[in-house]
């Protein structure tokens, strides 16, 4: 995608923060605030932004006069990431254990295959080297912005991509780095024409296009003494300029209500963090959902054929209430390695507690006050989940969802066959489970050594009202299930135990069965995406405030999760040393009553992973992610070469010590999510 504006990983990158800003922006978060939220930014962080800091130490002349981007990019913008000062954010993430992990000696081995495995890829494509991100950070001295812009009537060219880059004091250097890229556009097959636009020179290059070739290819640029600005469609670019001018198209996207709620409340939020904990505000970001998700998919040349075209299927059922989401990062601060502050905005629009339409309703994640990590919860394990979930209301509000997926009310049909299937379990799902199900979930994992595809496991527990009621539903589901038995593994608890057998109409099958909901029926069903998994009602014991009902990835992770809830074993995962941090982190952040927390212990949630990777056997892991992963590219016709040569990656051991806890939170609020993330030091 940057290659087609001039940008290419075709190269070594000197600075290794880019490593980081081109993943970034390739994972499409996006950027700042709007006039006043930029004042109101600078102001309660206490740090310049881009329009008001000098110009570098190298001949720059401050009273160039600069705009910010977001001032002239127009409202129509789906999502775009900002970076505030180019240079202090190289500076600081060298400072961070991502940029120094990149550094590491270790790790050149890798780093450098995976620049010449790009480079052969990009060459194949015929896309020739363009602007370097080594070279945007040599010319570049204040803010640098990548923004997405949607153009969905235009079917050859559907989206487009944007860079501006503040160059004061660098315009000498811009020169030659334009000079070097001219050369290698023009010996890469690109024609270049030049235009005058309100005075300015705008760089053309067009390929000539290829028989029964649909995509149009163009990159435009074009610089002055105070910015440059690239992107794959020339009136993106004369768009800009005639809003430098003062001639806007239209309303910026720094005037647009969203934009400006996500960016205020994310400016807010991080104020105090950035006070008492230091470092500089790394980037900003704002998205659209829908328009991005749509970007998205084309630049993956995702063709979903006859299947659900799910971003449609989300907006019919009123999940287009999420308006927009985003927020400001700041690194190198003490405890925080990376702290993040972000936003989803989601006003309400029916007025009624449930706030949405459809099956956005599901959309409810009461707060609780944070109460200490179970016990019952492992000493190894490796990453908890807690969250708070309407869950009776989230399952009716699916309703619609479901029927329009498979384009026929089958909801009820399938509600009411579970209740009344003679050969079936006969379930009353309304009336003897939902009701007895609490609104608190956790969603656990764990990995066991040696590495092998089968050593990630997740745990799966619900708290319970009712636990007579749960037990006798799962028993009667259990009992009809061919591939079920039941566990002699711990007295007092029922542990069903079911093993994917040959059979087409299995639990499994029906619970985890195809995601990739077709429009009309196949005859050949894709495997359930787990081989083998256990359930249990496990009963409130010592270790244990409440009954829960479990359900695990792998049954013997459940019988030792019920034998510390049976035994009250202390300890366990709260109690260790990195997790109490993570806990005084969250209480300095003053979280308060959360819908969501997550706890991550990094070394430990990525050690199978990472070994299996370095095998290039991480696609075979018997993990649910990994199983749908499979699933999602199972169909897919690809000549394009494996960009990742992991065999070079250096052992875990060597590296470890720069893999940080991390953990996150959410708040729901009146209008949206409050979003926390961070890395510890």
């Amino acid at each position: 995608m940057f290659t087609l504006i001039g940008f290419s990983l075709g190269r070594s990158v000197g600075k290794a923060a880019f490593f980081s800003l081109h993943s970034i922006a390739v994972v499409l978060i996006a950027g700042l605030t709007a006039t006043s939220p930029l004042i109101f930014l600078n102001a309660v962080v206490g740090q310049e932004t881009a329009s008001e800091k000098a110009a570098p130490a190298g001949g720059g002349n401050n009273a160039v006069a600069y705009q910010p981007a977001i001032e002239l990019l127009p409202e129509t913008v789906a999502g775009l990431v900002r970076v505030p000062d180019l240079p202090k954010f190289c500076t600081a993430w060298k400072s961070t254990n991502a940029g120094q992990l990149i550094e590491h000696p270790s790790m050149k081995p890798f780093v450098d295959a995976q620049r010449e495995r790009a480079k052969d890829y990009l060459q194949s494509l015929d896309n020739k080297i363009g602007l370097k991100l080594e070279d945007l950070y040599e010319i570049g001295s204040g803010e640098a912005v990548f923004a997405w812009l949607p153009f969905e009537n235009d079917k050859r060219r559907p989206f487009a991509v944007c860079v501006v880059a503040d160059i004061r004091g660098r315009k000498a250097k811009a020169d030659e780095v334009m000079a070097t890229l001219d050369t290698d556009l023009k010996a890469g097959g690109w024609i270049r024409t030049d235009a005058q636009h309100l005075g300015e020179t705008v760089r053309i290059y067009n390929t000539k296009p290829k028989p029964g070739q649909l995509k149009v290819e163009q990159i435009a640029i074009t610089l002055n003494d105070s910015r440059l600005i690239t992107a794959d469609r020339d009136s993106v670019v004369t768009d800009l300029l005639d809003a430098i001018a003062g001639s806007p198209k239209g309303p910026s996207i720094s005037e647009a209500e969203d934009f400006r709620t996500v960016l205020t409340h994310s400016a807010r939020a991080i104020r105090g963090p950035a006070t008492t904990n230091g470092g500089i505000v790394a980037l900003e970001w704002f998205a659209r959902p829908f328009q991005m998700g749509r970007i998205v998919r084309e630049s993956l040349d995702i063709d979903r054929g006859n299947q659900v075209d799910i971003l449609k299927l989300l907006q019919n059922q009123g999940f287009e209430a999420i308006k927009g989401v985003g927020g400001i990062a700041i690194m190198a601060g003490d405890p925080f390695d990376i702290l993040h502050k972000g936003f989803v905005w989601a006003p309400g629009v029916t007025g009624k507690p449930d706030k949405y339409e459809m099956a956005a309703r599901m959309l409810q994640f009461p707060n609780e006050p944070a109460k200490p990590l179970p016990t019952w919860i492992g000493d190894d394990v490796a990453t908890v989940n807690r969250l708070n979930v309407k869950i009776e209301e989230a399952f009716w509000a699916a309703e619609s969802l479901v029927n329009e997926a498979f384009g026929d009310a089958i909801f009820r049909d399938i509600i009411d066959g579970i209740r009344e299937d003679e050969d079936g379990p006969q379930i009353d799902i309304e009336k003897n489970v939902l009701p007895n199900l609490d609104n608190h979930v956790l969603l656990i994992t764990d990995n066991t050594l040696p590495a092998d595809v089968n050593s990630d496991r997740m745990l799966v527990a619900i708290r319970v009202a009712d636990a007579a009621a749960i037990k006798v539903a799962i028993r009667k589901a259990m009992e009809v299930e061919p591939d079920a038995s039941q566990m002699d593994a711990l007295p007092g608890v029922e542990i069903w135990r079911v093993q994917r057998g040959e059979g087409t109409d299995d639990f499994d099958a029906e619970l985890f069965g195809d995601l990739a909901i077709e429009e009309e029926e196949e005859t050949d069903e894709p495997p359930p995406l787990l081989d083998h998994w256990a359930i249990a009602l496990v009963e409130k014991g010592p270790g244990s405030d409440a009954p829960y009902l479990m359900f695990s990835s792998h049954p013997e992770f459940l019988v030792e999760t019920a034998k510390r809830i049976q035994q009250g074993t202390p300890g366990g995962f709260g109690s260790q040393p990195r997790v109490i941090a993570i806990s005084d982190a969250m209480k300095q952040l003053q979280a308060g009553p959360v819908a969501l927390d997550r706890f991550v212990r990094t070394k430990l949630s990525l050690r199978v992973k990472y070994q299996l990777l370095r095998q290039n056997r991480l696609k075979e892991s018997d993990t649910l992610i990994a199983s749908l992963v499979r699933r999602a590219f199972e169909d897919a016709e690809s000549d394009e070469p494996n960009l990742m040569d992991a065999t070079k990656l250096p052992a875990l051991s060597e590296i470890e010590h720069l893999l940080p806890e991390a953990a996150s939170y959410i708040n729901t609020t009146e209008d949206g999510w409050e979003m926390t993330s961070f890395f510890l030091k």
